[in-house]
């Protein structure tokens, strides 16, 4: 820390300024001495505590991270990326209903927030709410989803009993990335359920081409699609 960094007249913003730079270039120490000098002049500061939390998070002390980022999100100067993260560190923290609130509290504050989306449909999962998981992920997907997303989309859409939409989502997933041997076993066993097997058979050859290793796929298509004809060789 610099001489000019422990001045007593220093206004906040300049050290939270100062703390930023040194978190970004790997002074975490340093960085972490400052986050707390401005918590003692300003303990309410929602940016503070905010970036705060993100440091102890990103050094693996996600207690204290829950702490400070649950500060932040519950002052009234809060933005939704505050809430957000506290969201991703309860995840963490395997706390999946706490989680769901500060998604929720995040999407208050910015409705149509992609990450706040994404996180309450994970969230969601987590605590076992599939048709509550597949609305979230739905509405994420309005915004603009990525494979990932629309494979979760699809497997909580495919849980509640909503197969064609299960099978759409999963065949937008593949048709953006189509190297994903997961997405093509999921679609594969959706489409054989609804009676397409020669398409289902597709699927699972081409997760089979994706991993050659893929026992379940292998398995299910011997099994299930005998006519499926001739399977890839054992790896």
């Amino acid at each position: 820390m610099t001489a000019d960094s422990i001045r007593p007249d220093r206004l906040p913003a300049d050290l939270l300024a100062e703390a930023f730079d040194h978190h970004q270039t790997g002074g975490f120490e340093e960085a972490e001495a400052l986050y707390r000098r401005i918590q003692v002049i300003e303990p309410a500061w929602a940016e503070a505590l905010h970036r705060h939390g993100l440091l102890v998070a990103q050094l693996g002390r996600l207690e204290q991270a829950d702490r400070l980022l649950g500060w932040a999100s519950a002052s009234a100067s809060a933005d939704a990326e505050a809430a957000v993260n506290h969201g991703k560190i309860l995840r963490a923290l395997q706390k999946a209903e706490a989680a769901a609130r500060s998604f929720r509290r995040a999407l208050t504050l910015s409705p149509a927030l992609l990450t706040a989306l994404e996180g309450l449909g994970h969230a969601e999962r987590e605590n076992g709410n599939a048709e509550a998981a597949a609305g979230s992920y739905g509405r994420a997907a309005l915004f603009g989803a990525g494979p990932a997303l629309l494979h979760q989309w699809g497997a909580a859409l495919d849980v509640i009993g909503r197969t064609e939409e299960a099978a759409e989502a999963l065949h937008r997933s593949a048709r953006i990335d189509p190297t994903v041997p997961s997405v093509a076993v999921r679609l594969a066993m959706i489409l054989h359920r609804m009676g397409h097997d020669e398409e289902a058979a597709g699927w699972y050859r081409r997760a089979l081409v994706l991993q050659p290793g893929h026992r379940d796929a292998r398995r299910a298509l011997f099994d299930t699609i005998p006519a499926a004809g001739k399977l890839p060789p054992e790896p």
